[in-house]
């Protein structure tokens, strides 16, 4: 990768180490598994797996790095896998009615060029929460009170007490949690303007989430575990 870059110096080269490393959503995981209930210990175990199962990079992690001329070309990289990804995610869903080739859908392309965004990570994390036993879950998009858009995907979990899987930024937490989370230690990946800002999640609905939402059958379920068995994940500490 460095030949994309001529000339470049020592500096530049730890930057562009960190730069690669950003890019990889499996190098991003932020797993604490301390003084955790089973709940979000098994919710941070599901979006390592997701990771661990399907390693990719993406293009919206890099953005810190757009004003770097060299880095801007390899932005304009992923931005093509990431199109290319898509559009056979598209092709592959609208060419089949049967609800395991829907599935696949998402899991080929995505396995296939190995990158995928946070809406990609969500989609993932829908399909291996609800065959590890994760019910009453759907994908939702991150916004401020006032309707804005913060253009980010998470899995959110209506359980008694919801929670929030974050596959893209590797974290799992209780929803007020996951909150704070997102405007301390992650706010450099959205535009906040008003550190007062509520913060809220709303169901994401399109074609894709419409059909990911549902409940899955039992009978799908077990046909996906046949499949695909690596993505069952037992409870406990990933190891």
């Amino acid at each position: 990768m460095y030949s994309m870059c001529k000339s470049i110096t020592n500096t530049q080269k730890k930057i562009f180490r960190r730069f690669v490393n950003n890019m990889n959503i499996q190098n991003k995981t932020n797993y604490s598994f301390q003084a955790r209930n089973k709940t979000i210990r098994f919710a941070d175990d599901i979006a390592r797996h997701v990771n661990v199962c399907y390693p990719r990079e993406s293009s919206s992690m890099v953005d810190d790095f757009i004003n770097v001329q060299c880095f801007r070309k390899l932005k304009e990289r992923l931005n093509e896998r990431t199109d290319t990804m898509r559009t056979d995610v598209s092709d592959a869903f609208d060419e089949t009615d049967n609800f395991i080739g829907k599935i696949l859908s998402f899991i080929k392309p995505i396995r296939k060029h190995r990158i995928g965004n946070c809406g990609e990570s969500a989609q993932l994390a829908t399909i291996i929460a609800k065959i590890n036993g994760i019910a009453n879950c759907y994908i939702a998009s991150l916004k401020t009170a006032n309707g804005k858009n913060l253009d980010h995907s998470v899995l959110f979990v209506n359980d008694e007490k919801p929670y929030i899987i974050d596959t893209w930024l590797g974290f799992a937490d209780y929803l007020q949690n996951a909150i704070t989370r997102y405007k301390s230690e992650y706010r450099h990946h959205f535009n906040f303007k008003n550190d007062e800002d509520t913060l809220v999640f709303k169901k994401l609905e399109n074609d894709y989430t419409e059909f990911l939402n549902q409940d899955f059958k039992k009978t799908h379920i077990n046909k996906i575990k046949r499949i695909y068995p690596q993505l069952l994940k037992k409870r406990g500490y990933v190891e």
